[in-house]
């Protein structure tokens, strides 16, 4: 392999982290309060990609615009399902999976309503690229891989440093301690379901623009980001952006240096290794 076709692979390996980290940080977040796993936040990924695209496309907005609009759209759509569908069977897992799959084929019936089976792309996010150890850089990827970076950070500093997030991370690692310090799990329902889903409609934005869109893309995703919290472990941001990083760059280099059946095959034996090693994940804790 070329310096240059090695180069495009972990470029294309980080763009790929970059939006795997957004979705499964929005997973881990509901995973880690709600105690759910959430079956269609896949699709909620996929309807971010479509109003990106409605937006850009139909509308003819600008793409920042249109993430903006996606963002506060799915948003919103994640508050309303956690309110209408989630909250009452928090603590109830058959229903809750059955509610989640339910949903999943029902957002996927949706799309396909709306936009049709074909496959799909929004316009380039800002044409044109640099030129890096003899290759283009698109200029896309790199704003991908900036703004989930960026986002990251701010999720990171919001955890940290302020009262709602201190109380998130709490509940996250205790749920009866934070209840006993007066935290209220509804609000740390809502809000979690809420930024988990304009994470992933982000995600999706991007993915849709730098890749295609279809109805039925949301069900990788969905993959890649429990893949992703299994690797780093339940409840660790550290971890999340790690696994995420292992998993893209493997995703890119696999399929480069070897084949896209390779690629298919290689994070199964991460998750395995990891599993073997460490049960909990690379940062994770008991829950």
């Amino acid at each position: 392999m070329t310096t240059s076709g090695l180069s495009a692979g972990i470029l294309n390996g980080l763009c790929l982290a970059g939006i795997y980290v957004l979705v499964a940080l929005g997973m881990m977040l509901i995973l880690s309060i709600m105690n759910i796993l959430q079956f269609a936040h896949g699709e909620v990924y996929m309807l971010g990609a479509f109003v990106t695209y409605f937006v850009v496309v139909r509308l003819g907005g600008n793409f920042v615009l249109a993430v903006l609009l996606s963002m506060v759209a799915i948003g919103i759509l994640g508050t309303i399902l956690e309110r209408v569908i989630f909250r009452p069977l928090v603590g109830k897992f058959t229903p809750v999976v059955c509610a989640a799959t339910g949903l999943m084929l029902i957002l996927q019936s949706t799309a396909v309503l709306s936009f049709g089976l074909n496959q799909k792309q929004s316009p380039a996010i800002v044409p044109g690229g640099i030129r890096v150890l003899g290759f283009v850089v698109p200029y896309d990827r790199l704003l991908a891989l900036l703004t989930s970076i960026v986002l990251t950070g701010i999720l990171f500093v919001f955890l940290r440093r302020t009262r709602l997030g201190l109380a998130i991370t709490a509940t996250s690692q205790n749920r009866e301690g934070a209840l006993l310090q007066g935290i209220n799990p509804k609000v740390m329902y809502s809000f979690v379901m809420t930024v988990g889903s304009a994470l992933a409609a982000v995600g999706g934005s991007f993915a849709g623009s730098i890749f295609t869109l279809d109805p039925f893309m949301g069900s990788l995703a969905m993959m890649k980001g429990f893949t992703i919290i299994v690797i780093g472990g339940m409840g660790s941001l550290g971890g999340v952006v790690v696994g995420g990083l292992l998993l893209g760059l493997s995703d890119s280099l696999t399929a480069t240096i070897f084949s896209p059946a390779v690629a298919a095959i290689s994070p199964l034996v991460i998750v395995i290794l990891v599993l073997v090693v460490r049960p909990k994940g690379l940062w994770g804790h008991e829950t």
